[in-house]
């Protein structure tokens, strides 16, 4: 079964550890709060952008970098105008900042997931020496969410075969309906689901108190240490001058 939402770093030229990526997704929540300077957004968002490029998501990375760019451009170029409605230059000025400041993380998550694997998750948790209990529920997490997925297709095909729309219109003329014959199966599949999945965890050993193996080899690498002290250094600078 073949699923979209998590992919693999094969085709990057460069390979870094899933805890080096959680450190940039953190980064990219520091960033989206504490920052309203152009300097550190930019320096950080060129070097996000570039991480993912190495990482194999290149094409992806340039397509965002200019929006990213675009969006820095208009936001400037409605500073400066001086024209025009202030309630509609209000509103497209405050889209764009909503746009801008969630681009961080939006990106760091999206280098997070689609360039790591769920093993190379669970393997990068077990190294970090968490909680059982923990590296448990977000390995039933992981796998669960794309498995909603699945779930949910299987859902609209039923409700296309009994010849219930489920075209937005149609939901929001009868929310009732919506709520019975849509996410009630789904809440009962997915809870369903849930059990299936907690019990496969448990029968492959992750509740297991001695030390576990991994065909994921999971190390900190120079080029782990450059990226995470180039962010932290970013980091620092963001919280203590990105109000500036």
């Amino acid at each position: 079964m073949k699923f979209e939402l998590y992919g693999d770093d094969t085709k990057g030229i460069v390979k870094l550890d899933p805890r080096t990526k959680m450190m940039i997704f953190f980064s990219g929540m520091i960033l989206s709060t504490f920052c309203f300077n152009a300097i550190p957004y930019l320096v950080f968002s060129t070097g996000l952008c570039l991480v993912l490029a190495l990482c194999g998501k290149k094409w992806f990375a340039v397509k965002c970098y200019f929006a990213i760019i675009v969006f820095q451009y208009l936001r400037y170029a409605m500073a400066i105008s001086r024209t025009g409605s202030s309630v509609v230059i209000g509103i497209l000025n405050g889209l764009i900042m909503i746009f801008m400041y969630s681009m961080p993380m939006v990106l760091s998550l999206v280098l997070l997931i689609q360039t790591t694997r769920i093993s190379q998750f669970l393997s990068s948790l077990t190294a970090m020496h968490l909680p059982l209990g923990m590296i448990i529920a977000i390995s039933v997490l992981l796998r669960f969410i794309p498995t909603v997925k699945d779930e949910w297709i299987g859902v609209r095909k039923a409700m296309a075969f009994r010849g219930i729309s489920l075209e937005p219109g149609a939901i929001v003329r009868a929310p009732l309906k919506t709520i019975e014959y849509i996410l009630i199966p789904l809440l009962f599949s997915c809870i369903s689901v849930m059990d299936e999945l907690a019990s496969a965890s448990l029968a492959r050993g992750l509740d297991a108190k001695r030390k576990r193996t991994s065909y994921e080899e999971v190390k900190l690498r120079v080029t782990d240490y450059i990226v995470m002290s180039v962010f932290l250094i970013i980091d620092v600078y963001v919280i203590i001058y990105g109000r500036a």
